[in-house]
């Protein structure tokens, strides 16, 4: 039997060319949401021992703190007040600690009534700015404290230890 001349067998890469394209399309959609979370002008501190995130922590609230200890907002934690402006910089740490507090109340009615006597489940990750006083800093902690959350990491930068 015979299906035609065999001389002339070319593959078929159009149905690899799609795949390859989307994922290429998924991956920077998940960079993107990835950056959000972070600003790129808060310059962290460096550490000469520092641990990395912990891959098990599915809910993270991110603060990024700049040098004058005002907390910048994620794009997708930006919000309106009263007056119907949009709210990305919290000011001060009455401020934040307001904003924590509707997040709790968020997390735990998303946690469920099952979970209403145990720890907030998100953690909150600070990204403070490295020439920012360590008294705003401190006082930040405080808010987040106040706030119920009790699980609140600062992120450095691996460092050289000769600085």
């Amino acid at each position: 039997m015979s299906h035609g001349p065999s001389d002339k067998c070319e593959p078929n890469f159009t149905p690899l060319l799609d795949l390859v394209l989307q994922l290429v399309m998924f991956f920077m959609l998940c960079a993107n949401f990835v950056m959000d979370q972070t600003n790129v002008e808060i310059k962290l501190p460096e550490a000469i021992a520092a641990k990395s995130l912990d891959k098990a922590e599915e809910y993270a609230i991110y603060l990024n703190v700049n040098e004058q200890g005002r907390v910048i907002l994620t794009p997708s934690d930006q919000y309106k007040d009263s007056e119907g402006n949009v709210v990305s910089t919290l000011d001060n740490p009455a401020q934040l600690e307001t904003f924590l507090k509707r997040r709790a109340r968020e997390d735990k009615t998303a946690a469920g009534p099952a979970n209403a006597d145990k720890p907030l489940r998100s953690v909150i990750i600070l990204r403070v700015h490295k020439e920012c006083p360590f008294e705003k800093t401190y006082a930040i902690m405080k808010a987040c404290r106040r706030a119920d959350y009790l699980r609140v990491q600062l992120r450095a930068i691996v460092g050289r230890g000769d600085v």
